[in-house]
């Protein structure tokens, strides 16, 4: 028997792989000091933990029975509408090659807040051992609209101490393709009402920000500041609570 309508709410937590960025400007010196100096500074992020919190409401058929007349076995499709929120940093040191200096790095740190926004087609595992244990596999697409707020860009050598290069506007925000894969676990707990644990997979497209120019009055000025990063991936796991309709 399906479940039909049900609405679920979840949370968890996990960790990003290491993706490439990069930051790219121009520092605007005079003729006198060799002219602008252009930067395109790469680097890798570091891995850094996440948190994840949302909810999603979709709809089980009754699908399919499978094996001989009587064997209890059965394939349930789902399709789900879903949306999370996601927290993390971006964060990393990043080389701009130069002969105008022998060494040119920055260290960056991006806060990251994203929403995440998916259609997913799952399909659970209906078993005759345990008539309440339900395995299942999904994958889902969309988008993530991902936001930073209060980016750091610290050049590090030669040192600068107390200088943002992004000082002017260190906010920015964009959106990119997502895409998932989950896998887990629905337990029956009472009529209607159901917990699950799962593992999950997101990954969100490359992404590009302009942050502001840098501005001190001991510091020459500078271009807006482009970042690029690129495709992030993040291994999470997440439990909630179902109810269904």
């Amino acid at each position: 028997m399906s479940r039909g309508l049900y609405l679920g709410i979840f949370g968890g937590g996990g960790n990003s792989n290491n993706n490439n960025f990069t930051q790219s400007g121009t520092a605007l010196y005079g003729d006198a000091k060799g002219g602008p100096l252009v930067v395109n500074a790469q680097g890798a992020a570091n891995s850094n933990s996440t948190g994840i919190g949302g909810l999603h409401i979709g709809y089980e058929w009754a699908g399919w029975m499978m094996g001989q007349e009587g064997a209890r076995w059965g394939l349930l499709p789902s399709a789900e509408f879903e949306g999370y929120y996601l927290g993390t940093t971006q964060s990393g040191q990043l080389l701009n090659p130069t002969p105008r200096v022998p060494e040119h790095t920055f260290s960056d740190n991006f806060p990251v807040n994203a929403g995440v926004l998916l259609t997913n087609a799952l399909f659970s595992l209906r078993t005759p051992y345990l008539d309440t244990i339900f395995p299942y596999v999904g994958a889902g697409v969309g988008a993530a609209i991902v936001s930073i707020s209060g980016a750091n860009s610290a050049q590090t050598n030669p040192a600068e101490p107390g200088i943002n290069h992004f000082n002017s506007n260190p906010n920015a925000s964009n959106w990119g393709f997502a895409t998932q894969a989950k896998a887990g676990v629905r337990a029956e707990i009472v009529d209607h009402l159901s917990l699950f644990v799962e593992y999950r997979f997101l990954y969100i497209s490359p992404t590009n920000y302009t942050f502001g120019t840098t501005v001190y009055p001991t510091h020459i000025a500078t271009t807006p500041w482009n970042v690029n990063f690129g495709g992030m991936y993040y291994n999470m796991g997440a439990a909630g609570i179902e109810y269904s309709f």
